[in-house]
């Protein structure tokens, strides 16, 4: 009956090598007794077995498939036989010499040595080489995505809103134009999340950096906030001038952090950007807000390392400042403001 290598986990294999290992050490002890020597030489050879039967135990929680787990195994197998191959050349050339002790010590040595860095590097190995193939697909996927967020569905989008105005312009029932509001708002939202997810991936998809005053950045938002926002109480504390290189999507970035701070929260929020140049090298920029707080389900998206779902579209201008900052080698963190609302402390490395 023919069985499957798909029936047989790849550990089994790693099992068998370690265990062979061990066995050539117990040959290795039985041919060549010699006192305390043999049996510091035979712990040697274990300890190596061990390594290699460690390895083939922690396999399951490896991030790698299962095809890939029996090319480690074989690669690891190549490296023993190499090893073995080379420990027998070097006792060749000894054997001109007339020296012909530990021919089996240097077998089962060089066999284990091999066994073990070659199964443990090849793990890796084989590890790295499917994790950068699944970036690369990643990558394809998200190129894919920007193309049909940028065309595909802005375009649907724009065209039925273009149809709604239309239908809206002829319909006089107050009832039927409550009910077009609401579909009209209802696709607003869903054209703005197409715009900030193709930002996001466009902020992903390319490093380009330039030298930024975030001061002269800051005062021009802060202008263009205030005179949308004239009722809310808006004040800042910054320096003449503070230059930092950073990806060019920063202003988009702070942009989106001020708007969250007076969209997203009551009206008598009051919002306060402070900017400081630290003696260590980075620059610190603060905005802290009076505000509710920031969604749990948002927040949690940003600084949890697993998949959550976004509630509001503020969670996506999170991500656009997110990975802005990581872009330009920064950092973003969140912290509660007292009495109540959120701070947002973003480190830049300064120019």
């Amino acid at each position: 009956m023919r069985v499957s290598t798909e029936s047989i986990h790849p550990r089994y294999g790693f099992y068998a090598v370690g265990w062979i290992c061990f066995g050539l050490g117990l040959i290795h002890y039985r041919i060549e007794p010699g006192g305390l020597e043999s049996v510091l030489e035979l712990v040697m050879i274990v300890g190596l077995s061990v390594i290699v039967l460690y390895t083939g135990y922690e396999l399951p929680d490896q991030s790698i498939s299962a095809a890939g787990q029996w090319r480690a195994l074989l690669l690891g197998i190549g490296v023993a036989v190499s090893f073995t191959t080379l420990a027998f050349a070097v006792w060749l050339t000894w054997s001109i010499d007339g020296t012909h002790r530990k021919f089996s010590f240097l077998l089962s040595f060089a066999a284990s040595l091999g066994a073990a860095v070659g199964t443990r590097s090849s793990l890796y190995a084989v590890q790295s080489k499917e994790r950068l193939a699944k970036t690369q697909e990643l990558t394809k996927l998200l190129r894919i995505n920007q193309r049909v967020l940028r065309h595909n569905l802005r375009n649907e989008l724009s065209i039925a809103l273009g149809y709604l105005g239309n239908i809206e312009n002829e319909i006089d029932s107050d009832d039927l134009s409550a009910d077009l509001e609401l579909i009209r708002d209802h696709l607003e939202a869903l054209l703005e999340t197409t715009d900030r997810t193709r930002k996001i991936v466009s902020i992903w998809d390319t490093d380009d950096r330039s030298e930024l005053d975030l001061t002269a950045i800051l005062e021009k938002q802060l202008h263009q906030l205030r005179q949308e926002h004239p009722d809310v109480d808006v004040t800042s504390t910054l320096p003449a001038e503070c230059r930092v290189v950073a990806h060019v999507a920063l202003p988009l970035a702070i942009r989106e952090v001020l708007t969250n701070a007076i969209e997203h929260n009551p009206r008598d929020v009051s919002v306060h950007v402070t900017l400081d140049r630290r003696n260590n090298g980075t620059v610190a920029l603060e905005v802290a807000d009076t505000g509710t707080g920031i969604p749990k389900p948002d927040l949690e998206a940003i600084t949890i390392p697993e998949e959550t779902p976004l509630a509001h579209t503020q969670g996506l201008g999170l991500w656009i400042l997110y990975w802005t900052v990581r872009m330009s080698d920064g950092t973003v963190e969140f912290h509660a403001n007292e009495p109540t609302g959120t701070v947002v402390s973003i480190t830049l490395p300064a120019l």
